[in-house]
C-alpha cells in the first residue's frame, strides 16, 4: 500500500512467516512499475507493486519481549514476607559472602565427586542464608554487607555459556534461571535486614557478568525490598571499598588484576592505598576479599593489608574433576569486624554434600 509503512514482523506475517518471533529477515527488496488495466478497464493506467523477502529460522537468543516477559512475571509472582524491622544497636559490622555458588551448573556424581543441579544450589544457599542469619541475630550487628555477585549464576547467554563463551554444563534455560535467582537474592536480602540494614554490593565476575548485573539492578528497584533496610550498589567499578570504622575493605572477584607482585594476593594487596585514597588514611586496618578461586586463602599481607579468597560452596563439575581442581572445602563464610577493633571473628557455613542413597 502506497505511503504504508511496514515493520519487519509485519512483513514476514505477509509473506507466510508466522509466527513472525521464529524468523530474521536476510534481505527484503520491493519494486514498482507503471501497467495497464487493459480494454476490459478501459486501459487505464496502475502502479504495480512486488515484494520479496528471505528469512532463515530464528536460533535461541534472547529477545527483549523475553525480558519484559520475565520482569513481568517477577514483579507478579514474588511475594515478601512480613517483617518487623528492629533498631540498630551495636558497633558491628557483619560481611556475608556467598562467593561463587554457580546457580544452574550442571554435576553428575557419575563423573563428580556429588550431584549439583539449580535445586540442590538453592536448597544449599537457602541453608547458608539460615544459618547466617541465626549466626547474627542478636550480637549487635548494626550494618551488613552482602557479596554475592561473585559468579552467582553459572551461565550469562541463552546458549549456556560464560560471559566469553565458554561452554557450561547447565540444567535449566535462562529465563527459570534468571527468575530464580532474582528470588533467592531476594530471599536473602529481606532475611538479612531482618537483622540490620543491609548493602548489597555488585563485583563484575568471569562467568555471570552482564545476567548478575541486571539482576541486581532488577532488585534494586523492586517493590519487594523495602528501600529504608535495604541498599544496592550497582556501580560498574571492578573494585569495591567501604570503610566501617578503624577498618577499610576491599571487594572484588579477583579475576582480572594484574599479578605485579610476588603474588596475585600480593597484587591485590597494592591497590586500595591508590584505588581507596581518602579512605586509606582514615583506615587502622585493611582487608582486600576476592573470589574465583572456590578455596580459602589469606596467606598474603603486604604492608598492613590483607588479602582474603573466599571459600565457595559450589560443587566441582565435570571439567575442574577431570583437572583435578577437586577438595576444596565447601562453605560459605561471614566475616564481623567491630568499629575500633577490626575483624573479630569469622563464621564458616559448611556445605554437607548429601549421601547417595
Amino acid at each position: 500500500m502506497r505511503g504504508r509503512y511496514y515493520t519487519p514482523e509485519e512483513i514476514l506475517v505477509l509473506h507466510g512467516f508466522s509466527p513472525p518471533e521464529l524468523w530474521d529477515v536476510i534481505e527484503c527488496k520491493s519494486s514498482a512499475w507503471n501497467g495497464m488495466t487493459g480494454k476490459g478497464r478501459r486501459n487505464a493506467l496502475v502502479e504495480l507493486r512486488q515484494s520479496t523477502v528471505r528469512a532463515k529460522p530464528r536460533k535461541n537468543e534472547l529477545t527483549l519481549e523475553d525480558v519484559k516477559q520475565v520482569f513481568r512475571e517477577l514483579a507478579t509472582e514474588y511475594e515478601r514476607p512480613p517483617m518487623e524491622y528492629p533498631a540498630p544497636n551495636g558497633n558491628l559490622l557483619a560481611v556475608v559472602h556467598i562467593a561463587d555458588l554457580h546457580l544452574g551448573k550442571l554435576c553428575w556424581r557419575g563423573d563428580t565427586e556429588t550431584d549439583y543441579d539449580h535445586k540442590i544450589a538453592r536448597k544449599v544457599w537457602n541453608d547458608i542464608v539460615t544459618q547466617v542469619c541465626r549466626d547474627l541475630h542478636g550480637r549487635g550487628v548494626e550494618q551488613i554487607y552482602f557479596l554475592a555477585t561473585n559468579d552467582f549464576f553459572n551461565s550469562d547467554t541463552p546458549t549456556k555459556t560464560t560471559t566469553a563463551g565458554t561452554p557450561q554444563d547447565t540444567d535449566i534455560r535462562w529465563q527459570k534461571l534468571y527468575k530464580i535467582g532474582v528470588a533467592m537474592l531476594m530471599d536473602a536480602l529481606i532475611a538479612l535486614a531482618d537483622i540490620a540494614p543491609v548493602e548489597a554490593i555488585y563485583t563484575a565476575s568471569n562467568h555471570d557478568l552482564t545476567t548478575m548485573y541486571h539482576a541486581m539492578c532488577h532488585v534494586s528497584d523492586c517493590r519487594q525490598i523495602d528501600p529504608g533496610r535495604v541498599t544496592v550498589d550497582t556501580d560498574a567499578h571492578a573494585r569495591k571499598y567501604r570503610l566501617y570504622g578503624n577498618t577499610l575493605i576491599g571487594f572484588t572477584h579477583g579475576d582480572t588484576e594484574r599479578k605485579q607482585a610476588r603474588s596475585a594476593l600480593g597484587a591485590l594487596a597494592g591497590l586500595p592505598p591508590i584505588e581507596a585514597r581518602a579512605l586509606w588514611g582514615q583506615a587502622r586496618y585493611c582487608e582486600v576479599h576476592a573470589a574465583h578461586l572456590h578455596c580459602e586463602q589469606a596467606t598474603d599481607e603486604v604492608n598492613g593489608v590483607i588479602v582474603r579468597r573466599i571459600s565457595s560452596p559450589t560443587a566441582s563439575d565435570t571439567w575442574h574433576t577431570d583437572s583435578g581442581y577437586v577438595g576444596a572445602v565447601r562453605k560459605a563464610q561471614a566475616f564481623v569486624y567491630h568499629r575500633q577493633y577490626g575483624l573479630v571473628q569469622t563464621i564458616n557455613i559448611p556445605v554437607v554434600p548429601e549421601t547417595p542413597a
